[in-house]
């Protein structure tokens, strides 16, 4: 009963932050001549937001951190902080690992070091924000994330 109670509450927050997000996403159709995304899209330094419930960490999970990207579907240094399930992780470093894929509609994915799938993705705002799916079994956590300098 407690893990349809968990699941009840996550979905009605799922629906209160979908009736809060913009009603308008220029990511560029695949038909547009000349026009579109690759990994050069997500190129430089975002903060992001992820929330969620990760069976395998231990339940809800909320955290807030920097990530990097390098512009050629490889990843940089990630710094995060979090909270499993109540249990606090202070600021952490991760080395760079894994790479990213990003198609000419905007969409994309993001693996792990091994080469299995972590995550999809979709590149907005010509590459200025991003938001993502988990793709890991027993978890269901989505992603924000948006460019900290536009310059870059």
């Amino acid at each position: 009963m407690k893990s349809l109670w968990t699941w009840a509450a996550f979905f009605s927050l799922l629906i209160v932050l979908a009736m809060h997000l913009p009603r308008s996403v220029s990511a560029t159709p695949a038909t547009a001549p000349n026009h579109g995304c690759s990994v050069a899209s997500l190129k430089g330094t975002y903060a992001f937001r992820r929330t969620g419930v990760n069976n395998d960490l231990g339940g809800p999970i909320a955290q807030v951190g920097i990530d990097v990207f390098n512009g050629d579907g490889t990843r940089g240094m990630i710094r995060s902080t979090r909270s499993t399930n109540g249990a606090i992780t202070d600021w952490t470093d991760f080395p760079p690992s894994g790479r990213y894929t990003i198609r000419h509609d905007c969409t994309g994915s993001f693996f792990n070091a091994d080469g299995s799938k972590s995550n999809n993705v979709v590149v907005l705002d010509g590459g200025r924000r991003f938001i993502l799916l988990s793709m890991s079994p027993d978890t269901v956590t989505t992603e924000e994330g948006q460019k900290l300098d536009s310059d870059q």
